[in-house]
């Protein structure tokens, strides 16, 4: 082909790679709304909406941050109710698994929970290094009932801390750390229901991050998810991120934008609910609005979870065994009863008198080392707990098999152990 033909055909060769970008994105679009569904004002007459989170019946709760209300729709009566007033500028928020719904109260400084009723409030996190956060602004919890949440500075002329970031609550209310930097202004985040990545937005410089979340709570491997700035994220059942940055932007889990739906209103925050997570809701602006969706929202496994503690004066566990399925979530409450301090460990089948061992001949390293010996036998579990405390361990159940679960402080392991039965997927599960 000689060169004048190739430049005549040029400007045509990129109107079809248009097209073709075009349809495909269209496709891809009519994929996730159900055909012919346009977004439905549901009410209006709010200054200005945000925050808005899925109850386990379907409800949405959203809040109105210049009102200082937090407000109800009812997917059955489709109705508006108002489920706060003064709520110190709460902006985002998330339910809990028992029922309360937690809330960024921006001008409060805080991170609360309401109770269902929404009549109190329990303050979660309210200070960081000894000072006052900027402005809680979004939240998510984990699997394990850790929240995370964004700390921007919108409105305030001064920083209270020393940048705006990331924190995260440790389950169970327990201590408040920082865990991602480096934000212009981090805002929207949202987490995947494994449990092993979250996104956050950082607004103030237009991009998407990814992190791998471990098992402590902390985060790593930060890479750019995409370019884009979000206010608001939500997730459907095919990993797909719903941003809202002028539209609500979907994009894939590789990070390629696949739809930009549109509506009346710019949209601020967005998630899933309704009858089975199949109608997206917006809040957008003085606008709460609902679109049809052929996908459903993404939906979290609920883990296995069981209690053991100590028995007081008594040496031992008060549960000596368990079972569960092979790759399920565990979630293991580990509370000491106890006077002496304890830990719990899961230890690989067959060691757990060498495990014990190991801790025993840590000699006067022991207290420094809570008891837990370098070793890949141990697979999970507790530092050493006093009186009355208890720590969340979690993890996923490995392949079949008998694991055995001891506290390693000396002497310890003669009486405190259990198993845990891990049984084929299908062979149910039995506490």
């Amino acid at each position: 082909m000689n060169i004048s033909l190739k430049k005549r055909l040029k400007p045509f060769g990129l109107l079809i790679t248009a097209l073709v970008i075009t349809w495909s994105s269209l496709a891809i679009a009519s994929d996730l709304v159900v055909p012919g569904a346009k977004p439905a004002k549901l009410a209006d007459g709010f200054k200005f909406t945000e925050g808005p989170a899925v109850a386990a019946n379907g409800d949405v709760y959203f809040t109105d941050i210049p009102n200082n209300r937090i407000h109800k729709w009812s997917v059955s009566k489709k109705k508006l109710s108002t489920f706060a007033e003064e709520s110190n500028g709460a902006n985002g928020l998330y339910f809990a698994d028992d029922g309360s719904l937690l809330a960024c109260q921006g001008n409060a400084k805080r991170v609360v929970a309401y109770t269902q009723d929404g009549s109190d409030t329990n303050s979660l996190a309210k200070r960081y290094d000894g000072k006052k956060f900027n402005k809680p602004n979004d939240l998510w919890i984990d699997i394990k009932g850790g929240v995370y949440f964004s700390d921007p500075n919108y409105g305030n002329k001064e920083l209270s801390q020393d940048g705006m970031h990331v924190y995260y609550i440790q389950p169970g209310g327990g201590d408040v750390v920082r865990v991602a930097d480096g934000f212009k202004t981090p805002n929207g985040l949202v987490g995947t229901p494994d449990g092993k990545t979250l996104y956050i937005a950082d607004i103030g410089d237009d991009k998407i991050y990814q992190y791998s979340i471990q098992e402590n709570g902390t985060l790593k491997d930060k890479k750019q998810f995409c370019k884009s700035g979000s206010d608001g994220m939500t997730l459907d059942q095919h990993g797909n991120v719903y941003l809202t940055s002028g539209t609500v932007k979907v994009f894939s889990p590789e990070g390629r934008q696949i739809a930009d739906l549109k509506f009346p209103e710019r949209p601020a925050n967005v998630v899933f609910g309704g009858k089975n997570l199949k109608t997206l809701y917006v809040t957008a602006r003085t606008g709460f609005y609902s679109l049809d969706m052929a996908v459903t929202g993404a939906k979290r496994e609920k883990p296995f979870r069981i209690t053991i503690g100590t028995v007081q004066d008594k040496m031992i566990y008060d549960k000596k065994e368990f079972s569960v399925e092979a790759g399920k979530s565990v979630q293991v409450t580990f509370v000491n009863n106890d006077f002496a301090p304890h830990n719990l460990l899961f230890v690989k089948p067959g060691t757990a008198d060498e495990v014990a061992n190991l801790a025993i001949a840590l000699g006067n390293d022991g207290f420094k080392k809570q008891w837990r010996p370098d070793t890949p036998k141990i697979l999970w579990g507790s530092t050493m707990i006093d009186y009355e405390q208890k720590t969340v361990i979690s993890f996923t159940a490995p392949e079949p098999g008998d694991y055995p679960y001891v506290c390693t402080f000396p002497g310890h392991a003669l009486m405190m152990r259990g198993t845990m039965h891990v049984l084929p997927k299908g062979g149910g599960e039995k506490p």
